[in-house]
């Protein structure tokens, strides 16, 4: 962010990846308040790169009062839209799949729905390993979350995407994953026709 004699403009763009990087970290390392700091920063690096590419369109600026980790990721959330309206998709996702990190044992419901947007940002960019990834966060955090329905949704589609790719071995280990998310929504019917699909 600094500026010198050589350098007359700030990157922000480069900030905002840094920034993240850091938030991840300490969210890892357990400060919660220097992850939001940094996550706040990151948002804000996100609105003035935004802001210098594009004058007409900016997000508010973070108050100073905001306290709490998802205010702070549904900034970035809006930052991640900004980036996808104004073409630059890998920005977009990357930016959601931090979000999802930080906010994932704050709320694993909101890390879930960020990691399907960033899967489908990735998707529609052809980047299907990205977009596997995505699926893979968001199908274990609603098996943890036991929410057993949307789970095993969310494996079919990593198991479609794994099928078109002709990753077979991981389709099966998939399709095992599967069958085990019916038989705990005591679905035998469900499970056997995962099952003999995967013939």
């Amino acid at each position: 962010l600094k500026t010198g004699f050589l350098k007359w403009k700030p990157d922000y763009d480069s900030a905002a990846t840094e920034y993240g990087k850091a938030a991840v970290a300490f969210k890892n390392a357990k400060q919660f308040d220097q992850a939001r700091e940094a996550c706040l920063r990151e948002a804000e690096a996100h609105e003035n790169n935004k802001a210098a590419t594009d004058s007409s369109v900016s997000l508010p600026h973070p108050s100073q009062e905001m306290q709490r980790l998802p205010e702070a990721v549904q900034l970035i959330e809006k930052a991640s839209m900004m980036y996808l309206e104004n073409g630059t998709p890998d920005t977009a996702a990357i930016a959601l799949e931090r979000a999802g990190k930080l906010i994932e044992n704050v709320s694993p419901e909101k890390a879930v729905q960020l990691y399907q947007q960033a899967a489908s940002v990735f998707e529609n960019e052809e980047r299907l390993r990205q977009a596997l990834e995505m699926l893979g966060k968001a199908s274990r955090l609603l098996v943890r979350g036991r929410r057993l329905d949307e789970a095993a949704l969310s494996l079919q589609k990593e198991k479609s995407i794994y099928k078109e790719i002709e990753n077979y071995p991981t389709c099966y280990k998939k399709t095992i994953a599967q069958v085990l998310v019916h038989l705990h929504r005591n679905d035998y019917v469900a499970a056997e026709r995962c099952v003999r699909e995967s013939y």
